[in-house]
C-alpha cells in the first residue's frame, strides 16, 4: 500500500476529468513567447493514484496515443498530466513526439540511435528510495523513484533501451495497450512472465477478440 511504501512512485489522476483552455495574451510575457496557447487542467474533481511503474508499455501507449489534442486528452483523462496541472498541449505533443521518434529506432533494433534522441529528451530526474517488502522483510533494494509522470516515461524509455526489453501491442482490436515481453518486475499480482507467443495484454482482450472472430465468421 502506498503509506507502507513511501518510495514507490504513485501518480494522481483527477477522477473529474480534464479540459483544454484556448489561452490568448494581451502582450507575450517575455520575448519570443507566444501570445495564444492551449492549456489543459484538471477539472478539480477527487483524486485516485495509480503506480505507473507497473505499466511497463505505459511509454509506448503515451507515444502512439498523443499525436492529436483529442489523443492528450484521452491519454490524461486516464493517466494524468505529465508534470501537473495546468500544463501545456504543445509541451505533451512534444514529449510523445520524442519518445516516439526513440521507439521508432528502438523497434528498429537501432539503440544508438534511440540512445542519442534519448540524451535530446531533458533526461528524466529521480530520486533514491530503499523498498521494504511485507511479506519479505529480509528483502531492501535501492531503487530511483520518478518525481513525474514525465520522468516516469523518460525512464521507461531509457530502460527499455538498456535492457534491450520487447514489446508489443495487444492484438485486441481498439486496444492501444503494450505489454512487454519476457519476466516482469513483482506487482501486487506477483511476478509474470509473457512469452514470446502472447499476443493480448489480457485474458478479457483474448476473450473479446476470439468473440469478435466468431462473430464474424457468422456474419
Amino acid at each position: 500500500m502506498m503509506g507502507e511504501n513511501p518510495f514507490r512512485f504513485a501518480w494522481p489522476v483527477d477522477q473529474a476529468g480534464y479540459t483544454s483552455e484556448h489561452v490568448k495574451l494581451d502582450e507575450p510575457r517575455g520575448l519570443g513567447a507566444e501570445r495564444e496557447y492551449d492549456l489543459i487542467r484538471s477539472r478539480g474533481g477527487p483524486l485516485r493514484f495509480y503506480w505507473p511503474l507497473d505499466e511497463d508499455g505505459l511509454w509506448l501507449r503515451f507515444a502512439d496515443t498523443c499525436t492529436t489534442a483529442e489523443g492528450v486528452l484521452a491519454f490524461v483523462n486516464e493517466f494524468g498530466l505529465l508534470t501537473g496541472s495546468p500544463e501545456r498541449l504543445d509541451s505533451l505533443l512534444s514529449t510523445a513526439a520524442l519518445i516516439r521518434r526513440i521507439a521508432e529506432r528502438f523497434h528498429a533494433d537501432d539503440r544508438i540511435a534511440a540512445t542519442k534522441l534519448f540524451a535530446e529528451s531533458g533526461l528524466p530526474t529521480l530520486k533514491e528510495g530503499i523498498f521494504l517488502y511485507a511479506d519479505r522483510p529480509e528483502v531492501f533494494e535501492l531503487r530511483l523513484v520518478p518525481l513525474t509522470l514525465r520522468d516516469a516515461l523518460l525512464h521507461q524509455t531509457g530502460e527499455a533501451i538498456t535492457g534491450n526489453r520487447r514489446f508489443r501491442r495487444c492484438r485486441n482490436e481498439g486496444c492501444p495497450n503494450w505489454f512487454r515481453l519476457g519476466p516482469h518486475a513483482d506487482t501486487g499480482e506477483g511476478r509474470r512472465t509473457y512469452t514470446a507467443r502472447r499476443q493480448f495484454c489480457s485474458d478479457r482482450c483474448r476473450v473479446a477478440s476470439a468473440r469478435r472472430s466468431r462473430a464474424g465468421e457468422r456474419c
